[in-house]
């Protein structure tokens, strides 16, 4: 599968040209223009909402250094210096398997019974690029769309259209338009940060969002027009209506006495700013807060390309778990006490794995099946997959293929969202395996 080029199409239409500038333009242009939708938040977590979070680790991680084979000696004979030691892993209930130490949150999760991992995860025909793996990620599909009969899109893209058609339906959260929702007829919502989603400031003043906000309201309420011209307005409208709902969400999501108690426990970097993972994960639960109809959150970060001094209990690939550890913890404690943590499914994957061996840098070069992870409130926890063994680790440069990705989300999408896992992952898999992790 060749990687998909992010560019606009040879044959975009003007009403597509009109949805890019507008969402450029820092109001976002919501949904296929011409339906009239207006976003609606409630202003309170919404009730009996399922939702997923999914957060991609780009870079591949190294998946034997975060669910640790304590009882297998080839992983400790093959990673003489970055190898964690069986007496400073955290335990989880399993004889043979620990958490790398900086999990500390995930480790308490899976203790309580609300959090599952997966090995040997991978798909068929492996490929050690990243670009490639991840595209294979993001489309759900590993070989030919036109076999399928329908046209290259995104998981999520095909999961919005067939589920989640509201403006806010799916949310990117600090990716971009991410690959994920590329294809299919809705338009998510794509947002870099809550806290800076308005209109941009001026060189006449530098606090003019409400003031820009009412000019334009204004000016739409006495508009007349047709065809093309009203699709703008309507666009218009529904950036103008989601921004405001978006800053309140945010205001009161802050707000001393009715906002969050979690909101100043995301773990923020040296300079006292929050972190990457940690602005993602908290803006995730500003949305949930704010009453936003979303089922599909998709965020993520990158580091995770640890060729030289990945370091085993602390160093490199130990600081990026732990900002990732700290913000889920977070985000977590903020689910609990909004009410949705029953109804909130995490699922944490990367491209690929590494290989079972250390190189001549201390670090870990690119391999193929990894350990995946899923968090929720209602999930039955436990390691799934099948397990690791002296040969899967002693004689192959890398883990295997014996779990495929996509019942991993076909499980979250059938058994979690209660959708059929077939119109958003339609082709057939070498390998099947029934999980019922949740």
């Amino acid at each position: 599968m060749c990687k998909r080029k992010r560019h606009l199409p040879k044959s975009v239409s003007r009403r597509d040209i009109l949805r890019y500038t507008l969402a450029g333009a820092g109001i976002a242009a919501l949904g296929p223009l011409g339906r009239g939708m207006i976003p609606t938040a409630s202003g309170a977590p919404l009730a009996n909402h399922k939702r997923i979070v999914s957060i991609f680790c780009y870079g591949g991680y190294d998946g034997l250094n975060l669910l640790v084979p304590v009882t297998n000696n080839a992983y400790y004979n093959r990673r003489s210096t970055i190898a964690i030691q069986p007496g400073n892993a955290l335990d989880i209930g399993d004889p043979d398997y620990k958490l790398h130490p900086s999990m500390t949150r995930m480790a308490a999760l899976f203790n309580a019974g609300q959090a599952a991992a997966f090995r040997m995860v991978g798909y068929p025909d492996r490929n050690l690029s990243h670009f490639i793996s991840q595209d294979i990620h993001s489309w759900g599909v590993r070989y030919d769309f036109n076999s399928l009969g329908i046209s290259e899109s995104g998981w999520i893209a095909r999961y919005a259209d067939n589920y989640a058609t509201t403006p806010m339906g799916a949310a990117s959260l600090g990716l971009g338009r991410p690959l994920e929702f590329e294809g299919g007829s809705t338009n998510p919502f794509l947002a870099g940060s809550l806290s800076s989603f308005n209109f941009s400031r001026s060189s006449i003043s530098s606090n003019d969002h409400q003031h820009r906000l009412a000019a334009l309201g204004d000016v739409l309420q006495s508009f007349s027009g047709d065809t093309l011209t009203t699709e703008a307005k309507t666009a218009l409208d529904q950036g103008i209506v989601l921004t405001d709902q978006i800053q309140t969400a945010v205001a009161e999501y802050l707000d001393d006495v009715t906002g969050s108690p979690f909101k100043d426990t995301y773990p923020v970097n040296s300079r006292g700013s929050l972190t990457t993972p940690g602005r993602y994960m908290r803006d995730a639960a500003m949305l949930i807060r704010g009453g936003f109809e979303t089922e599909i959150f998709m965020t993520g970060f990158g580091g995770w390309d640890t060729h030289g001094n990945q370091g085993n209990e602390t160093g490199n690939q130990a600081n990026l778990i732990a900002r990732m550890d700290g913000a889920i913890g977070a985000f977590v404690d903020d689910c609990i006490d909004m009410g949705v943590w029953n109804d909130t499914l995490i699922l944490i994957s990367s491209e690929f794995g590494r290989r079972n061996f250390q190189n001549g840098s201390d670090g870990t070069d690119h391999g193929h099946g990894n350990m995946f992870f899923a968090l929720g409130g209602a999930l039955n926890g436990g390691i799934y997959g099948p397990p690791v063994t002296e040969s899967d680790v002693a004689d192959n440069n890398w883990l295997g293929y014996g779990l495929d990705y996509r019942d991993i989300f076909k499980e979250a999408v059938a058994n979690h969202m209660g959708e059929n896992a077939a119109t958003v992952f339609p082709e057939s898999q070498d390998i099947n395996t029934t999980l019922n992790y949740v």
